[in-house]
């Protein structure tokens, strides 16, 4: 078994470039009543791209839509075979749900995604699938784009006498009232653990949204597969938190 750990600044570093790649042109810009949808293949290419361990499988292609409304927006990013029809939306497909709908011959975009076999490759992964599925939202679409992984716990679990005022946060979660439903972890940076048969990414972060907690995320890709599956525990809940 092999454990890397990753800084965090490198990790976030990676997740800027990616929000940024994936902006897509006018979101969520002035005010408008009523709804729009449009293809939006540029920006999912441009968020492939930031990923440089990562690529598409050969006879594959993104094709991407996103919706809007006056209170957000959401989008999806599906890869399509090149010898299948092409998406004929003229660009503006049907509001009533249809921007929604897996295009012939599509599949999720994990799906055609291979990698150099690397740690790194697969930490991006776990990114990458996120902000695919974070691709065109903002607002009350957004989620995972307002979640801050972690690299330091909540001060508090270091002294519970800690209060804000006392020393700036450090890449830790915000200072608060935690309650521990868990064992505080001896490591927070983002780590990739290799296991002969399956590699897993195991992320710690903060969600604000609703009643605010701290998380322990683990993706777990079998060997030379980049289609992880998920298990999420919550370590800690705080009195604080937003809603859209």
């Amino acid at each position: 078994m092999k454990t890397t750990f990753f800084s965090i600044t490198r990790v976030n570093r990676l997740r800027q470039a990616a929000v940024k790649a994936r902006e897509i042109p006018g979101k969520g810009s002035g005010w408008w009543l009523g709804e729009r949808a449009s293809m939006a293949d540029g920006p999912a290419n441009d968020l492939l791209g930031v990923f440089d361990t990562l690529w598409l499988k050969p006879g594959f292609v993104l094709h991407a839509c996103v919706y809007q409304e006056f209170h957000g927006g959401n989008g999806r990013i599906w890869a399509v075979p090149t010898d299948s029809l092409p998406v004929t939306s003229g660009g503006h497909p049907n509001l009533e749900g249809e921007w929604m709908k897996r295009p012939p011959g599509a599949v999720p975009l994990m799906e055609a995604i291979e990698g150099d076999g690397s740690p790194w490759s697969y930490l991006s992964a776990s990114i990458l699938s996120r902000e695919a599925v974070e691709f065109g939202a903002y607002w009350h679409g957004l989620d995972w784009s307002v979640h801050t992984i972690l690299s330091e716990p909540p001060r508090q679990a270091d002294d519970p006498d800690v209060s804000g005022s006392e020393r700036p946060e450090t890449g830790d979660a915000p200072v608060g009232n935690w309650t521990w439903h868990a064992p505080v972890p001896d490591r927070w940076a983002p780590t990739v653990v290799e296991k002969g048969t399956a590699t897993e990414v195991v992320m710690h972060a903060y969600n604000p949204i609703a009643g605010e907690n701290v998380y322990r995320a683990t993706d777990r890709y079998p060997t030379g597969s980049y289609v992880g599956k998920t298990a999420t525990e919550v370590l800690c809940w705080g009195d604080g938190g937003f809603v859209f």
